[in-house]
């Protein structure tokens, strides 16, 4: 059985990256009712998207098309967590879903209808960005050559994200049927092996294992970094 794969030689990068939020960051990861909360997690195809610069304009589809559009984007990213943050609670008015209204509350009270959004405070890198526990760490595969970029936007106000990266050079991926513990989160649709232990978080559209102890699977050992190695980064490496 083959035990090692060089990512090299199938024109696979690897890149460990750390965004900064430049600006108060928000995503509905948790919602009900009228409170809408942005966890410190990033699912890694928001990150995809968003650093591989895909979106639509224009879509007549009625559902999401995550593999189909996966497919076309030249890069792939592991989610992102952040270990040091912090929130701000702004409210606003809801709207009445009926009448588009904000001022008709239950029992005819003369009062604005209001809610609550949870936003991640804004942080900036400091002298040694790599090495700082502020902002949001994730590593990133890119399959056409390219280093990842600068500057991007995330969330649904589209904060301005800055990214700083270092590259691992010549990544050797190796599977270990010993239990694994990444150290970054892990996708469960991106495990080719088995997760023994794990912490999952609901986040849309599905979930992530914000911890996880991961066997008879592919990894990439480099010094601190233990990088599990994603199936749809595997399937490019068999052809």
């Amino acid at each position: 059985m083959l035990e090692a794969i060089r990512l090299q030689e199938h024109g696979i990068r690897l890149f460990v990256c750390r965004l900064y939020n430049h600006d108060y960051l928000w995503f509905s990861s948790y919602e009900i009712s009228k409170l809408s909360v942005a966890w410190p997690i990033i699912h890694n195809y928001a990150l995809t998207y968003s650093l591989g610069d895909f979106s639509y304009g224009i879509s007549t589809e009625t559902a999401p098309q995550y593999e189909e559009n996966l497919a076309h984007i030249p890069l792939y990213a592991t989610p992102a967590v952040a270990t040091q943050w912090s929130r701000t609670r702004i409210t606003y008015n809801a709207v009445n879903a009926r009448s588009l209204r904000t001022d008709d509350a239950p029992r005819g009270i003369n009062s604005p209808d209001l809610g609550w959004r949870h936003y991640i405070d804004p942080v900036f890198a400091g002298g040694d960005a790599l090495k700082s526990n502020l902002g949001f760490s994730c590593y990133l595969f890119t399959f056409d050559g390219s280093r990842p970029k600068g500057v991007t936007r995330l969330g649904k106000k589209g904060a301005a994200m800055r990214i700083h990266w270092e590259e691992i050079h010549n990544p050797l991926a190796l599977f270990k049927d010993e239990p694994i513990r990444p150290t970054h989160p892990v996708n469960p649709l991106d495990i080719s092996g088995n997760a023994e232990v794990y912490d999952p978080v609901r986040i849309p559209p599905h979930l992530i294992l914000r911890t996880a102890a991961i066997r008879d699977d592919w990894f990439v050992f480099a010094g601190f970094h233990r990088v599990h190695v994603p199936k749809r980064v595997l399937d490019r490496c068999r052809g």
